[in-house]
């Protein structure tokens, strides 16, 4: 799954471990490095343990939630939970997307990934949604 290049530029990164996870928002797996997942067990604390809703949503997000680790080859076993919350469906799936995102790796199938990731209906302005998530980033500025 990780190409020796790639494993030899994450070494650093891999010598801490990896959880994998469903992502919240898409069809996809998201693998965290340790530290990143130790960051977003951090927000996970500072739920109240006495807010219904706060209580669902750790549940639902922690579902799945698991410790991988590499083995000599650069694969990863996935949970069969993971891979059908994805859409990859063993054997018959022998292609999937493995994509960074910032401080994360996204896993796709090849499907859902061209569907969600790289077809853009006729009506989306990348340009919009740009200056939206822009004024997300820094609210005091104007464009």
């Amino acid at each position: 799954m990780f190409p020796a290049r790639l494993r030899k530029q994450l070494s650093s990164v891999l010598q801490h471990g990896l959880v994998i996870n469903r992502d919240i928002f898409e069809g996809c797996l998201v693998i965290y490095p340790q530290p990143e997942w130790d960051k977003v067990n951090r927000e996970m604390s500072s739920l109240s343990r006495y807010n219904k809703k706060h209580q669902l949503f750790q549940r639902k997000f922690m579902k799945g939630a698991t410790h991988v680790e590499l083995d000599g080859s650069g694969r990863i076993n996935i949970p069969a939970l993971l891979l059908e919350h994805a859409g990859i469906e063993l054997p018959n799936d022998n292609e999937i997307i493995v994509s960074g995102l910032g401080e994360k790796i996204e896993v796709w199938s090849k499907t859902r990934y061209d569907r969600n990731v790289l077809d853009d209906v006729e009506d989306f302005d990348f340009g919009s949604l740009a200056e939206e998530v822009r004024k997300d980033i820094e609210p005091s500025k104007e464009n």
